[in-house]
């Protein structure tokens, strides 16, 4: 999906509540891509998370076309998905977006929105009912893409989400790039039945409106098959 040139800007939701680190992991990834991000909320007021405060930069109404729009997760997502200025300042955005993204259970937002009709998508596992409620097919995949529409089931895999946005809209080197620089060192492996889990964590600076202290842990969690007994 090809994006116009001078579009290249992407769309981060901030919200009471908002997971601000799945925001951070967003902001971080793309900025190292020199792709610009705008902080945007319903009213032009400082959000706060339940990792940090978020400082919008833009409001719902002042926000035209851009490349993509991405909603994080975050607590009380049940409350704020029945708020009418939040679900209304989502659809605005996202009708004009050439991507959407969603981490976490900001799906559950996209979905009140009427931006996920009829698609396939992940969530947190603690909001799959609300996905399923809404007559969404709910994939139980760590990140998950549907024509425009990107979902990544919590903060370990935004970071997935990320680097296929910088895929995207800067190309196939640059998210080699992006993903080279911001995926950490793991320990090594455990095995679990056929399957081996490899974490890690990377301190990471952010910008300050995103975390005010200046660092955040990155968290990254991927899934590989492995062939023997656990």
């Amino acid at each position: 999906m090809e994006v116009e040139s001078g579009q290249l800007s992407v769309v981060v939701l901030a919200y009471d509540g908002v997971a601000a680190d799945e925001a951070g992991a967003i902001v971080e990834i793309l900025g190292s891509a020199a792709i610009g991000v705008l902080i945007a909320s319903v009213e032009a007021a400082t959000v706060t998370s339940y990792h940090g405060t978020l400082v919008p930069t833009r409001t719902a109404e002042d926000i035209g076309r851009c490349a993509a729009f991405v909603v994080p997760g975050g607590m009380g997502v049940r409350t704020a998905s029945e708020n009418p200025l939040l679900t209304g300042a989502i659809a605005q955005i996202g009708a004009q977006a050439t991507w959407l993204g969603a981490t976490s259970t900001g799906s559950v937002l996209l979905a009140a929105a009427g931006l996920a009709d009829h698609a396939r998508v992940t969530t947190h596992w603690l909001a799959g009912d609300m996905i399923t409620s809404r007559g969404l097919e709910l994939v139980p995949e760590p990140f998950v893409e549907h024509g425009r529409l990107l979902t990544a089931a919590g903060s370990a895999s935004a970071a997935t989400l990320a680097f296929r946005l910088v895929g995207a809209l800067r190309g196939t080197e640059a998210a080699q790039r992006a993903r080279s620089h911001y995926l950490p060192v793991r320990p090594a492996p455990r095995r679990r039945s056929n399957r081996r889990r490899l974490w890690g964590t990377r301190r990471v600076e952010l910008h300050h409106s995103i975390d005010p202290a200046g660092t955040a842990e990155l968290v990254i969690l991927d899934w590989d098959d492995v062939s023997g007994p656990g």
